[in-house]
């Protein structure tokens, strides 16, 4: 989700790295080798400002999140998606889904650097479905070993250094499981990071888990977003609030929800509940062209790619005549133009979707048709 204009309270920020008191962790076992891959599927990689394919080419990717009820910390969102939704993406002219990832799918806190099978099991069996209907994976850690970032509760990656190394651990074991898989785009280290002092804590952190990567994965590219916040302040400066890292397969990505009154109308979580957004026309393009420019033109200026990893709407901005579906071709024709890959948050929840209902099966009757209608129109052209 994007920025949220909540107070964080965050514990202090120890000032020493330490080695974890848990053994090393063990490689993820290969027993379950994936299928060979067929179709389309190819490794990408950076190069200069554009994402390609490993013969150089431009790759078009977009797509929708799968936010895989990681908001709940369901470890196994069976009912949130199937195969047949992968095959609904594809109908719709997609090939991209960024895979919202919760820890816990893989690791229990009460058995550290022990990753689960079950985990792994359920990866695989999205990667198996991604293969079949010609779409690609971002693996994205959406909620971190010490807490979800964006809402300002996951003070706890950045104060206990056994976290991090957690967390850089577990992105080294999926990296190594999948680093023969060109199904998976990309690595999207972590959601919308809000850090406690200074963005360099993010840096820091990036850097070291992208080095850890390369020990056993240089194929796949690595995605490394902006920060957030940082000790509560949701200003961007002048660089966007970007860190860059040192890799030669790297590719950075931004959120994008403005005008956050109209995106997040009436949102609760976001102390939005008496905030009306409006109606969106015409004559409100400028209130996004200028911010997403600013983006574009950071990328311009490191030469190197960018992704637009979220922009979405809620529920509201559909009703009420607030005309949300102009919002949503205004952001699509914008990511176009720019020729940004993107993916929609998101597919099946309660508040952003193209499928409303959390935690139950999808279910037809709950879809944002007209948001369906849409996006298959765009894409189609």
């Amino acid at each position: 989700m994007p920025r949220l204009f909540a107070a964080l309270l965050l514990l202090a920020l120890s000032a020493c790295a330490s080695t974890p008191d848990y053994p090393p962790p063990a490689e993820p076992s290969r027993k379950h080798a994936l299928p060979e891959t067929t179709g389309p599927h190819r490794f990408l990689h950076a190069a200069g400002t554009q994402w390609v394919d490993e013969a150089g080419g431009p790759v078009r990717l977009r797509g929708m999140a799968f936010g895989n009820e990681v908001y709940s910390k369901n470890p196994l969102p069976t009912t949130h998606h199937g195969e047949a939704d992968y095959a609904r993406l594809r109908d719709m002219g997609m090939n991209l889904v960024r895979f919202y990832l919760y820890y816990g799918t893989l690791e229990d806190d009460t058995a550290p650097f022990r990753y689960k099978q079950s985990g792994w099991d359920w990866l695989d069996r999205n990667v198996a479905w991604a293969r079949a209907h010609g779409i690609y994976l971002i693996l994205n850690l959406h909620v971190p070993q010490g807490g979800f970032q964006s809402l300002g509760e996951g003070g706890a990656l950045w104060s206990q250094p056994a976290n991090q190394d957690r967390f850089v651990a577990l992105w080294r074991a999926i990296a190594a499981r999948y680093a023969d898989e060109p199904v998976i785009a990309g690595y999207d280290l972590l959601n919308e990071p809000v850090v406690p002092r200074g963005k360099q804590q993010w840096q820091q952190l990036a850097q070291r888990t992208a080095n850890a990567i390369r020990e056993v994965d240089r194929r796949h590219s690595v995605i490394v977003e902006r920060v957030n916040a940082v000790a509560s302040k949701w200003d961007n400066d002048a660089e966007m609030n970007f860190v860059t890292i040192s890799d030669p397969n790297v590719v950075y990505t931004f959120h994008f929800y403005e005008p956050f009154a109209f995106t997040h109308t009436h949102a609760p979580w976001a102390g939005m509940a008496r905030v009306e957004g409006g109606q969106w026309g015409p004559q409100r393009h400028s209130e996004i062209t200028t911010g997403f420019k600013r983006y574009l033109d950071w990328g311009a200026r490191q030469g190197v790619p960018l992704y637009l990893g979220e922009f979405g709407l809620i529920r509201a901005a559909f009703e009420a005549n607030r005309n949300g579906l102009a919002w949503a071709a205004d952001m699509i024709d914008l990511a176009e133009a720019a020729n940004l890959p993107w993916t929609w948050h998101s597919y099946h929840e309660d508040h952003f979707a193209l499928y409303y209902g959390y935690g139950t099966p999808i279910n037809p009757d709950k879809a944002n048709q007209a948001l369906i209608d849409l996006l298959r129109d765009k894409l189609a052209r």
